[in-house]
Parts: C-alpha cells; structure tokens; sequence
C-alpha cells in the first residue's frame, strides 16, 4: 500500500461538507471571521519555497483509483452530541469522485466535471444547488486537497505547523463570503497520512473527518462504476 493511502479521498468529503457548512450558514450564532486555532499556527509565507513544506505539499497528489472508509462528526450550537454518519468515499481521476453515506441513511453524492449530484438508495437523482456561492466554496475546497498552490493562495492564506512525522495545516478564508460559507479548516496527520479534516465555523458549530482503512489501485467493476459515477 502506498504512504499516500490515506491523502487525496478526502476531497470528496470536502464537497460533501461544503455543502453541508452552506446549509447551516443560516444559525444563529455568530460566526468570527477565522478560526484561533487557525491563526495560532505560524504563517506559510510561500509553502512552494519553504523547506520546511514543499517536499511534503509537492507529494500530497491524486494519482490512481482509491477508496476509504470515513466517520464524519457534526457539531451544531442547538445540539449537546455530534451527529455521526459514516460511509465510504472512491475516486477514478478521470470520472471524478464518488461519496456513499452508509449511515444513518444510504445516499451518494457525485462530483465531477459536470457538478454535483445527489442520487438515493432508489437510484432518483438531484443535482446539487449550482450557485455562485456552492460553486465557489466547491472550488475552494477542492484546491485545498488538490494542494494547488497558486490557487490556494489566492483564495486563503495558509498556516501550519511540524513536529516531527506529525503536521497540521490550516487554511483562513481571504474572502468574508467564503469564511462564512466553509468557515476555517485544519487538515492533521503524520508523515505523508492524512489523519483529520475539519471545517471550523465557531467554538459550537464545526464538521470533523476521520479518515480510515484506505485501499490504492482498487478495480472498480462496471456495476460498481454505475452505480457511484456517471
């Protein structure tokens, strides 16, 4: 299994939580514009020349078929427990990726060049709300695990700090309607491993990502590739 087993699935759950944050942009709490955790981490002045982050962002790429099994914990002010789902997440790079919910309920959720598409356990279709501010938050998102970093800069400044094998990075919005759509993120994990994501929309309200067992080079059948792709 390659060191990277567990880095680039991650990207589909992105989608998944950008969508997600959307949606409850409408609390009523007050979100602060960046995240502490996230300014509390040294500055990334240009992660392209820094020897402490180029060999490690230079590797972090999707290359080949992979799939991996995630737990995915939402935290909402108006709730004392988080609400757990889990599920599995597959991408083919030239047919996109490809998010399946096991629980509490069965539900896909596709990305790809054409959008975002919902499909059910019956096999009926939605697509996903094709606004400026989706679209936005879906690309943003989508760079921060491509680690594009000519785009990434544009769209956030970047945070990090290394101890060892182990990293955490962070992203801080540079646009207000952003922050407020896909608030902070923090990305962790230890040598070339991604262990966690979250998306920080204040103290009370954030999604957390735990990445788990990651398979590469996985042969999806026809049926499989129908049944998660387009």
């Amino acid at each position: 299994m390659s060191p990277l087993r567990r880095i680039f699935f991650s990207a589909g759950l992105l989608l998944a939580l950008g969508q997600a944050a959307a949606q409850t942009a409408s609390s009523t709490e007050t979100t602060p514009p960046v995240s502490p955790e996230v300014t509390a981490l040294p500055v990334i002045a240009d992660a392209a020349h820094d020897p402490v982050w180029r060999d490690l962002l230079a590797q972090l790429a999707p290359t080949q078929t992979r799939q991996a099994r995630f737990e995915e914990r939402r935290y909402f002010p108006f709730r004392s427990t988080p609400v757990v789902l889990t599920g599995e997440i597959r991408i083919v790079p030239d047919r996109g990726l490809s998010l399946h919910y096991l629980t509490p309920r069965s539900l896909v959720l596709i990305a790809d060049a054409r959008g975002l598409l919902m499909r059910d356990e019956e096999g009926r279709e939605r697509a996903a709300p094709d606004d400026s501010r989706t679209q936005a938050a879906t690309t943003a998102l989508v760079n921060v695990l491509r680690f594009n970093l000519p785009e990434l800069q544009k769209s956030f400044s970047l945070h990090g700090r290394r101890e060892g094998e182990r990293w955490t990075l962070g992203f801080e919005p540079r646009d207000p309607a952003l922050a407020e759509t896909v608030g902070s993120l923090l990305l962790s994990g230890e040598d070339l491993q991604l262990r966690k994501i979250e998306l920080i929309r204040s103290a009370r309200q954030r999604i957390e990502i735990l990445i788990g067992e990651t398979q590469d080079n996985v042969i999806f059948t026809g049926d499989t590739v129908r049944r998660f792709f387009r």
